[in-house]
């Protein structure tokens, strides 16, 4: 019998099959259980998370955060939680290193706990794995004051060199943080979509876009431009599915009464809308704000479409490693104009052309069985532990 590495996972996400970076940790360490896990996070935000170490912050600290001061004091907090509590040895975290006896401790890069992560390997001369799935320090919620965006950046490329195996999420996230002796691209995990043999009801022929995912910020507000594009055609429908829409209030109503917003589903449910699409949508930002984390992330919709066979469509800047994969390997049609109309011209042409359509289902399903093969991705991840482990 094989002896499985025993890995301690630090992150301020565990494991959990929603969404996310969180369904991500899922897919590998859960789903497919290739190691011994133990999880050890300050993660307190739902029940049914997989945590064996919960780890706090100072008490009066935590009980601040919980008041109904915590929200004005917010920046403050987040601020002591980066800058502050990484200077402290975790009493909780110091424990199931003694207890679990960890082969190699493995950490998502963010902003706070994963520099503890970071001291207590150094200290226990530890192996140190990092995950780099997106680049925390600009992300709100990730930052307090928004001055310290750059000190957090600088930090977040100190514990890519720090690490003695790193996983980036994209090739963008590899050339944007630089050399690393050992250093590989492993996109997003996708999941193994069991269909009950059940798709979500049709009650028109119109052609279908579906999109799942994201559904607030910049993606709700591209995600708006094009539901109302698409309401003004006949022969066109778009269904969305995700959590806590942020839209206008008109537009969202009216979309929940219509069909087009579903809110949230879990993987199950939403593998049986995305069954009835006719194309499936991804979408990545323009506006200049978010070009590094453009650049630097890969969004886990696309490689959960490619498995279901069906065409592809990548709406977003040039710039971003998704676009750029798409180009390099095909397995979507690329839309990179800003205006949602050039989206509903290219759903016209998938619909109308049976010669497109079927081009771009079978690149989908060849990007699946290849590049994006979940096999092969978690082979490397596992490999690539193992390996650290082993020495």
């Amino acid at each position: 019998m094989t002896v499985k590495p025993r890995v301690l996972l630090v992150s301020i996400v565990p494991p959990r099959n929603d969404c996310g970076v969180r369904i991500v940790m899922y897919r590998h360490f859960i789903d497919r259980s290739p190691f011994e896990l133990h999880v050890a996070s300050n993660a307190d935000f739902a029940e049914g998370l997989v945590i064996h170490t919960q780890l706090r912050l100072p008490y009066l600290v935590h009980r601040l955060k919980k008041s109904r001061f915590g929200a004005p004091l917010a920046a403050w907090i987040i601020d002591y939680e980066n800058f502050i509590w990484p200077l402290t040895t975790n009493d909780a975290l110091e424990e199931a290193v003694e207890k679990f006896q960890p082969e190699v401790i493995l950490t998502l890069a963010e902003c706070g706990l994963c520099h503890i992560a970071r001291k207590t390997a150094e200290r226990h001369r530890i192996p140190l794995a990092g995950l780099f799935l997106d680049w925390f320090p600009i992300m709100k919620g990730h930052y307090g004051h928004k001055s310290t965006q750059r000190i957090l950046s600088q930090r977040y490329r100190e514990l890519y060199a720090a690490c003695d195996l790193a996983f980036c999420t994209s090739d963008g996230m590899q050339e944007v943080l630089g050399p690393h002796p050992n250093s590989h691209v492993i996109y997003p995990m996708p999941g193994r979509h069991v269909l009950s043999g059940k798709a979500w009801p049709r009650h028109s022929r119109k052609f279908r876009v579906v999109y799942v995912g994201s559904v607030e910020n910049f993606y709700g507000r591209m995600l708006c431009s094009l539901i109302e594009r698409i309401e003004a055609t006949s022969d066109l429908e778009i269904i969305v599915v995700g959590p806590n829409a942020d839209w206008p209030k008109q537009l969202r109503e009216r979309s929940l009464a219509n069909g087009t917003y579903l809110g949230f589903k879990p993987p199950e449910e939403a593998a049986e809308v995305l069954a009835s699409a006719d194309a499936l949508l991804s979408v990545m930002s323009f506006e200049k704000e978010h070009e590094l984390f453009m650049r630097t992330s890969f969004t886990t919709k696309f490689l959960d479409y490619v498995s279901f066979g069906k065409p592809v469509i990548l709406w977003g800047p040039e710039y971003c490693t998704p676009v750029r994969v798409a180009r390099e390997h095909d397995g979507a049609a690329v839309v990179t104009a800003v205006d949602a109309a050039a989206v509903v011209s290219v759903c016209h042409k998938i619909a109308k052309d049976r010669e497109l359509n079927e081009k771009l289902s079978k690149q989908a399903v060849q990007l699946h069985q290849t590049l994006f093969n979940p096999d092969r991705l978690q082979d490397v991840f596992v490999q690539k532990i193992t390996g650290l482990v082993n020495g």
